[in-house]
């Protein structure tokens, strides 16, 4: 569950309960019939998306009619029709609900070949997970007790402590997801948490963490050049070309997700040893306000992987039932955390007031997020009802720190971490 204080209501209570997913791949080999099935359910999915996109309501009565007409020509379990109509029928309400909003939007198009299996399609027998494929004549069979890293996992599922969601059949795959319903805890503080292009900087309490992300950066700018280095071999051999930006591609994501992971395992455990709720920056479409801006800032927001580094905390720390909230960052780096007044550049990363104030503009950003995470932001919007007690960064309802302009006991803590 997301909120933003730019909510104009007033203070919203957050919910006490949410479901939370985990997703793991396991790598699988399947026969013949099981590649041919996978093919025929991406052409049954294709169909279904034609007929959504050409339908103006898509009423029952005309889902009634597409079900039965692809049920025809269909060999496999009838439940698969159901979740490819399903599936469409979620990409195309999402593709209009953007035009609707004026936002810009590519037609759907279904390119990668995978099944979704219903939990009405699947079995779990101790560590053995059985896929009907065609009814009483062919299953797909995966012994998880093959893959240690999902054996917590399964037994939490054996306890009743969780419950394995919907799957996705891939021809190499299987994607597992495992759904949890959290209780979220009454945290004795909140840290907030400002993501810039080189760092992350935390603050949590009286302690300032932050993270060096310089090396996410060069690996992206490592792998921007090798893209450009390839580029030119398609003038004469495309399929080379094709198959290089494909290989190294992965390897980008590769290492910028498991660069992403471990800071997040970092702030979460922070977080968790602290017993502290988390307060995130709303970036929902950032780029797309920036955009345009200057070629420089854009290529430099092509390699910034905030919006991918929140989804990761969120999920991770609402896992361990830590509550996440989001706030209007604007401005977070510009208003004085003591008086609320406009700041004044400086020489390098430091920002200047009027009362006196001289800061790092990452540490009066988390500072002020902080504030507003807790007591709302200072244009007087609704903000949030935290749950949390005042802890060490006690604020009034305007935002004026009990620190009195000083960092008083404030640590900071410089932290790298080690390169994939």
């Amino acid at each position: 569950m997301r909120k933003s204080s730019g909510d104009s209501s007033s203070t919203t209570r957050r919910a006490k309960n949410e479901t939370v997913v985990r997703a793991y791949s396991i790598p699988i080999r399947v026969d013949e019939v099981i590649l041919e099935f996978i093919e025929e359910y991406h052409k049954l999915a294709r169909s279904a998306l034609q007929e959504i996109l050409g339908a103006r309501k898509f009423t029952r009565v005309e889902r009634k009619q597409l079900r039965d007409k692809l049920l025809k020509d269909w060999n496999y379990a009838s439940h698969y029709v159901d979740s490819a109509i399903n599936q469409m029928l979620s990409l195309v309400k999402s593709y209009r609900r953007k035009l609707k909003k004026g936002k810009k939007a590519r037609r759907p198009r279904l390119r990668k070949k995978f099944v979704y299996v219903k939990s009405t399609l699947f079995s779990l027998k101790g560590s053995t997970l059985r896929i009907t494929i065609i009814p009483r004549k062919h299953y797909l069979e995966v012994n998880l007790a093959n893959c240690p890293h999902i054996l917590p996992f399964l037994k939490e599922v054996w306890a009743g402590r969780l419950k394995l969601g919907g799957l996705f059949l891939f021809p190499d795959r299987l994607i597992l997801n495992f759904v949890k319903s959290v209780e979220f805890i009454d945290v004795k503080d909140w840290m907030s948490i400002d993501i810039n292009l080189t760092n992350v900087t935390v603050l949590a309490g009286l302690t300032v963490y932050r993270f060096d992300t310089c090396e996410l950066y060069h690996i992206h700018r490592v792998y921007e050049l090798k893209r450009q280095k390839i580029q030119k071999i398609s003038a004469w051999n495309k399929k080379l070309s094709e198959e290089l930006l494909k290989k190294y591609s992965e390897r980008e994501r590769n290492r910028v997700k498991d660069f992403l992971h471990k800071l997040a395992n970092k702030i979460v455990e922070i977080a968790k040893e602290r017993r502290m709720g988390i307060i995130l920056e709303d970036l929902n479409r950032i780029k797309e306000r920036v955009v345009n801006s200057s070629k420089e800032l854009n290529r430099k927001l092509s390699k910034w992987n905030a919006r991918e580094l929140q989804r990761i905390i969120e999920y991770k720390a609402k896992w361990f039932d830590i509550p996440v909230i989001y706030v209007n960052p604007k401005n977070s780096s510009r208003v004085c955390p003591a008086c609320g007044g406009q700041l004044i550049p400086q020489e390098g990363r430091l920002m200047k007031c009027s009362c006196g104030l001289v800061e790092d503009r990452d540490f009066i950003a988390v500072l002020n997020l902080r504030m507003w995470g807790v007591r709302g932001s200072p244009e007087g919007v609704g903000g949030f009802e935290a749950f949390a007690n005042d802890g060490p960064m006690k604020t009034n309802p305007y935002g004026v720190m009990a620190i009195e302009k000083q960092r008083i006991g404030i640590k900071f803590h410089e932290i790298t971490l080690t390169p994939p």
